[in-house]
């Protein structure tokens, strides 16, 4: 929880850039307010690639990852494309097609060709044609069949090209459409067949299809031209096999920095994934009722008595105080002590009479070399199922007492008094502030107060309160 707007730090001066997909937390009123889990990223990235939910068909809480893991550089290929305003989103994982690797998005089938070291789009609708699906489409999807290409071996391949665009002449408004596309014949195939279905006429191409409305339908008014989803298609009649379609659970994935592309080690990742389960078991979620709202953030356990070390504007003006524990059970929490210059805090809660606490394990980040690989746990309602684990890198500590340590990571409000780890667990900083930037490499820094300095002043506040 950041009890400042996050666009005004305490380090460093605001920067105007609002990141595309944080432009969910301009529209809120109040950053700082516990958000429903409607307002959870539909999307992020992740490392090697970025992770999508939106064509998972099980809502935010399942998606697809598309990266470039193993040298076989779909996320790239992916951004090159044109990403999802010409590709639509990711729609399956990875599976094998014709003897390549394959990854299917809503409008199209990507295929990773080695001998090229890049991706080129499947001939879908040519495919139907060959298993015999043509029928099948005209009659349930209103696509026409491919017409007969027996005269194109008699032709040279640029006279082919030509017969097959006059195709576009039955249609001035399609054929606008079709070139109005800067590469129109790598993104959608020649032209293959065209039919008046009369509410749409619609011209077929190898991998894609056009459909101009004569009326009004759900998605298009009279004189719309829309693209049928090639993609979608594919996995409905079979092309991709069901084990594909399954999507992820969005809590497994390891959330990575904004901007660039995190390397995708999975050695690296995994040390991450493990650090973070080590954590957990001392990382608390907590609640706060203040005067005009309410508001969620995080803490760490210190010790076995029940102290709590989050950050002091996560509880300034707090009337009620919650804290909820890796077990689930809900206490509710008194303020030891503040130090908001330092901006460092200390609850307490009732130790659970039929458990042990579990205190987290304390380290010094001031010291670790730039460049060192660091992860975050918290509780903002941003990322889904938190706590979220991020990874990034460690950018060095600023010269100040507390010492506050720089990282890339993608900390978000409600992320406030959570955990920045080293790769053995412990934690090294206590995540305070973020800041956004006019850098596309990096659109947002995060500030975290040294893990070692922070429990020095949290413990000199609990001895003289």
């Amino acid at each position: 929880m950041e009890r400042r707007p996050i666009t005004q730090p305490r380090f460093v001066q605001p920067l105007v850039a609002l990141f595309t997909a944080l432009m969910i937390l301009a529209a809120l009123p109040t950053p700082t307010r516990a958000q429903s889990s409607s307002t959870a990223l539909p999307d992020f990235p992740v490392p090697g690639g970025h992770f999508y939910t939106q064509a998972s068909g099980h809502g935010q809480d399942f998606g697809f990852s598309i990266t470039d893991e193993g040298g076989i550089r779909f996320y790239s290929e992916f951004e090159r494309l044109g990403g999802v305003d010409r590709l639509g989103y990711p729609a399956s994982s990875r599976f094998t097609f014709g003897g390549f690797i394959t990854q299917a998005t809503q409008r199209a089938l990507l295929q990773w060709r080695p001998d090229g070291n890049r991706v080129s789009l499947v001939n879908v609708f040519d495919i139907f044609t060959q298993r015999g699906l043509d029928p099948t489409l005209e009659r349930t999807r209103l696509i026409p069949p491919t017409e007969d290409n027996t005269p194109d071996a008699a032709l040279d391949p640029a006279r082919v090209v030509t017969r097959h665009l006059a195709l576009l002449d039955l249609s001035p408004p399609i054929k606008a459409r079709y070139f109005a596309d800067p590469d129109p014949i790598t993104d959608f195939g020649l032209p293959q067949g065209a039919a008046d279905f009369g509410a749409v006429y619609v011209i077929r191409c190898q991998r894609a299809a056009f459909q101009l409305w004569r009326i009004r339908t759900p998605f298009a008014r009279p004189g719309d031209i829309t693209l049928v989803n090639a993609g979608d298609l594919a996995k409905e009649f079979g092309l991709v096999p069901p084990a594909a379609m399954q999507p992820s659970p969005a809590a497994e994935q390891i959330i990575a920095p904004l901007g660039r592309v995190f390397p995708s080690d999975p050695a690296t990742v995994d040390q991450v994934r493990q650090s973070a389960r080590l954590a957990q078991a001392s990382l608390v979620r907590i609640d706060v009722i203040l005067p005009d709202g309410t508001g969620i953030a995080s803490g760490i356990i210190m010790d076995a008595s029940g102290h709590i070390l989050t950050n002091a504007h996560v509880i300034a003006n707090a009337l009620v105080i919650r804290v909820t524990l890796p077990s689930g059970r809900v206490s509710g929490a008194i303020v030891t002590a503040v130090d908001p210059v330092d901006d460092i805090a200390v609850i307490q809660i009732p130790p659970p009479s039929d458990a042990a606490l579990t205190p987290a394990s304390f380290a010094s980040g001031r010291d670790l070399p730039i460049g060192q690989t660091v992860a975050a746990i918290g509780y903002s309602p941003f990322f889904p199922s938190p706590p979220a684990t991020r990874i990034g890198v460690l950018q060095g500590a600023l010269p100040s007492v507390p010492a506050i340590l720089r990282s890339d990571l993608y900390i978000l409000p409600g992320d406030s008094g959570g955990m920045l780890l080293d790769l053995s667990g412990r934690v090294i900083g206590i995540n305070d502030e973020i800041r956004f930037t006019n850098q596309a490499s990096q659109p947002l820094i995060s500030f975290s107060i040294d893990a070692g300095d922070a429990l020095r002043i949290a413990r000199r506040l609990v001895q003289e309160g």
